[in-house]
């Protein structure tokens, strides 16, 4: 039985032919976006492959034990090898070097999205003078590259980054929360950053201002993707 025969013509009980045309319509634009998004998919694949290969090499060769261990198991938790290599780009001049072509941030117009979520990502004013300006402008800048790469594959970020812990009193609910080993990485490459600058901070609060950078960036992508999903939808 063909399409028209199931769904009726004109007269009768299934669409008419104005409703039948609107219908085909909107399948092609989804036929489209769908092989657009399979396009895309295939692309993130091989960049995500060479990636990998970068930072397995950086993990090979590094000199940094505490660091390699931290990155080995942030990739056991299937986290994207672009969002690894942002992390640990701040302090590692031989890795920026490495993945340099790779990890280019994009134009505002290529990503709108992510440069307006840049106005919510800066955690230095002008006038806190707690970090010299130097460093304040690298870590700003370093945050912004990490909220670009998580926009690259949000999706496998977002479900990644998270578990999910059963809360049973007061009252039973479930809590996703980040995941240790991600929080463990980005602290170290803060600290160690620091101290290549003769900044010394107590870990406590370096880990907690790390738990805040990577809440704040998910959080944030979370809701670019969410609206994406929303303008799809209008869409169609």
């Amino acid at each position: 039985m063909s399409l028209e025969s199931f769904i009726g013509r004109e007269g009768d009980e299934g669409m008419s032919e104005a409703a039948f045309e609107a219908f085909k319509e909107k399948m092609k634009k989804a036929a489209a976006q769908i092989a657009a998004i399979k396009k895309e998919e295939g692309k993130q694949k091989k960049k995500e492959e060479e990636l990998l290969k970068i930072l397995l090499k950086f993990v090979k060769n590094s000199q940094k034990k505490e660091l390699v261990l931290l990155i080995s198991r942030v990739l056991e938790q299937n986290i994207p090898a672009n969002f690894v290599l942002a992390i640990i780009l701040l302090g590692n001049e031989d890795i920026q070097r490495e993945v340099g072509k790779f990890l280019m941030l994009e134009s505002p117009e290529e990503k709108p999205e992510a440069k307006a979520g840049e106005k919510d990502l800066i955690f230095f004013k002008q006038e806190d003078e707690s970090l010299p300006l130097k460093v304040r402008i690298e870590i700003d800048e370093w945050i912004k590259s990490l909220f670009f790469q998580a926009e690259e594959n949000p999706q496998k970020i977002i479900k990644n980054a998270y578990k999910t812990e059963i809360i049973e009193e007061p009252e039973y609910k479930e809590k996703k929360i980040l995941k240790t080993p991600l929080i463990q990485l980005t602290t170290f490459v803060i600290r160690d950053f620091l101290e290549q600058n003769k900044i010394s901070e107590p870990y406590s609060k370096l880990k907690n201002f790390a738990s805040f950078i990577l809440k704040g960036i998910l959080s944030k992508t979370q809701e670019n993707l969410e609206k994406r999903k929303l303008i799809a939808d209008k869409a169609l």
